[in-house]
């Protein structure tokens, strides 16, 4: 991260008011600066928008050293389509045992071995999916971190 050098010895333009206010009539206001542009205030900074907020960067750190720190974010839709294969494995094994019974030991013990076989072949692949941080259905971010 960069910080800015105080004492600054180049050309530079201080503003110094109780409030400044920069307003675009028609477009927008651009702030741009070739090592850093700093927002920084000793309470709140606020960032407000009708439509959307857009942070695009190969890295997003929510708090500070946050990659190092703290853990990737979890993705939502990755986690769900996740968190939804296990439980519809979960869901097939409970039916097959709920179907076990004294009366056919035969066909229980087949649905015991495919409830355990559903149950093993769905966690088996969700782990697959989890331990492999390249795995596209992982649900962990690689670009953003928080703490």
């Amino acid at each position: 991260m960069l910080s800015p050098k105080f004492p600054f010895d180049g050309n530079q333009i201080v503003l110094t008011s109780d409030r400044v206010t920069l307003h675009s009539k028609n477009d927008g206001v651009f702030l741009f600066g070739k090592g850093m542009v700093a927002l920084s205030s000793t309470q709140t900074i606020n960032l407000d928008a009708n439509e959307k907020i857009l942070l695009d960067c190969q890295k997003i750190e929510l708090g500070h050293r946050a990659e190092k720190l703290g853990q990737p974010i979890l993705l939502g839709t990755s986690f769900i389509d996740n968190m939804i294969l296990l439980l519809q494995s979960l869901q097939e094994a409970g039916s097959l045992l709920s179907s076990v019974n004294e009366s056919n030991s035969a066909t229980s013990f087949i649905n015991i071995s495919n409830a355990g076989n559903t149950i093993y072949s769905t966690t088996s692949r969700l782990m697959d999916i989890l331990e492999s941080k390249d795995s596209p259905q992982n649900p962990l971010s690689k670009v953003t971190f928080s703490r």
